[in-house]
């Protein structure tokens, strides 16, 4: 921890650092903040987060050159911690809460970002990312959970076409795997992509439809079928319908725990997007 510090008191006064150790006593990260660097921290306390946490330290040193990502100033980790110390952006997220959708972003901005996206699978990895995310699995498990809160028409239209929905055209690609709008920064005409924790092996374009997702509330994949990407739209479709389910999934399982009514307007806003994916898909499948 000794050679933590003396990186952290390079870059951070004395009342930043001793918040950030109060904040991360009992915690597995946190994070600090100044007007000129940024800095994270997390401790070997749950596997998959350490390592990912390290490999995100490995993005950011073997990607110096990448204009979508933060420049790293310094770090260092051991087994028991890892600290990342960036310079600071001075754009800002394009929303302010994983739930924001309906993002007041303008049609060259979301190409921009989507142009961004679709950049991410050139990130040069060292070494093995987590590829265990698996189509099947997770359209069956989120079905099932999702069961009661859609149609029994859109159940049967999905496991209708479950065997094409699992079936992967293309190799996996290196996927940030989160992107909410909380970890995409705009800059100007510069977009920057953080919190690479979930960094993963996913379908070719998981991120992408993960992006459109969650910055539109009603035909967010509209988009694509206005300009002329380079995307397999039904490809995309694919890991949306998995995407929408898990989201349906998620909120159920907040019932109980946060005001209903949020509940089933997020749930609603999701089943909403799922029939939309799905009328999109069966278009297809007739031609």
């Amino acid at each position: 921890m000794e050679e933590i510090l003396e990186k952290l008191y390079k870059y951070f006064n004395k009342s930043e650092v001793e918040n950030l150790l109060v904040n991360f006593k009992n915690k597995q990260r946190a994070n600090i903040i100044n007007n000129k660097f940024f800095a994270k921290i997390g401790k070997n306390i749950d596997k998959l987060f350490f390592d990912n946490l390290i490999k995100e330290r490995e993005i950011y040193i073997n990607n110096s050159e990448n204009q979508h990502l933060p420049k790293m100033i310094d770090s260092y980790n051991d087994n028991n911690y890892c600290l990342i110390i960036l310079e600071r952006i001075n754009g800002q997220t394009i929303g302010k809460k994983r739930n924001e959708f309906n993002l007041k972003l303008n049609q060259n901005q979301r190409k921009n970002i989507i142009n961004s996206v679709l950049n991410i699978k050139k990130i040069t990895i060292n070494g093995n990312l987590d590829n265990s995310y698996n189509r099947k699995e997770r359209l069956e498990k989120y079905l099932e959970a999702s069961k009661i809160f859609i149609s029994k028409i859109t159940y049967n239209k999905i496991n209708k076409i479950k065997d094409i929905i699992i079936n992967e055209k293309y190799d996996r690609v290196v996927s940030h795997s989160d992107l909410i709008s909380t970890n995409i920064i705009m800059d100007g005409d510069r977009i920057f992509f953080i919190d690479w924790e979930f960094i993963s092996y996913k379908p070719q374009f998981y991120d992408l439809i993960y992006f459109l997702l969650f910055s539109k509330v009603n035909n967010s994949i509209d988009i694509l079928y206005k300009y002329n990407f380079d995307v397999d739209i039904q490809e995309t479709l694919k890991d949306g319908i998995i995407l929408c389910l898990k989201e349906i999934q998620n909120n159920a399982k907040l019932i109980g725990k946060i005001d209903e009514k949020i509940i089933n307007k997020n749930i609603d806003r999701w089943k909403k997007e799922l029939n939309n994916i799905l009328r999109r898909f069966w278009l297809w499948r007739r031609y």
